[in-house]
């Protein structure tokens, strides 16, 4: 069994425990946010928050997971996170003051950048074949 499967096996059966059980799913996801493993997915410096790969994190850890990275963030990194994914081009958010806010714009965004690029590409050119 490869070093991936054995990962997929553990993480699913963490996956499942947590959804049966509440009182397991808050020590899982307490231990998560302990153990740093959503640190991986940065892609700079802890200083640069707006490195954070929210798409990375949402395709591994779900909603719950990039939900759970960006509690533990500030107002101004989760700004700066949605400037450098350009979340809120009309600057809507500008005057939030709300962390859940600020993660819910997050959320949404990254959900719907995931699915956009999820979505089969056409071959350009092959147009005549349909």
């Amino acid at each position: 069994m490869s070093m991936q499967d054995q990962l997929l096996e553990l993480f699913t059966h963490v996956a499942v425990t947590a959804r049966n059980n509440p009182d397991r799913a808050a020590e899982v996801r307490e231990a998560l946010l302990g153990s740093g493993v959503l640190e991986v997915f940065r892609l700079s410096s802890a200083d640069d928050e707006a490195g954070l790969d929210v798409l990375d994190l949402l395709e591994a850890g779900g909603e719950e997971g990039l939900r759970a990275r960006l509690a533990q963030m500030t107002v101004p990194e989760l700004r700066k996170v949605i400037s450098a994914h350009d979340y809120d081009p009309q600057k809507q958010s500008a005057r939030w003051r709300s962390l859940a806010k600020y993660i819910d714009l997050i959320v949404r965004g990254a959900t719907r950048e995931l699915e956009a690029e999820s979505q089969p590409q056409p071959l350009p050119g092959a147009g005549w074949l349909l």
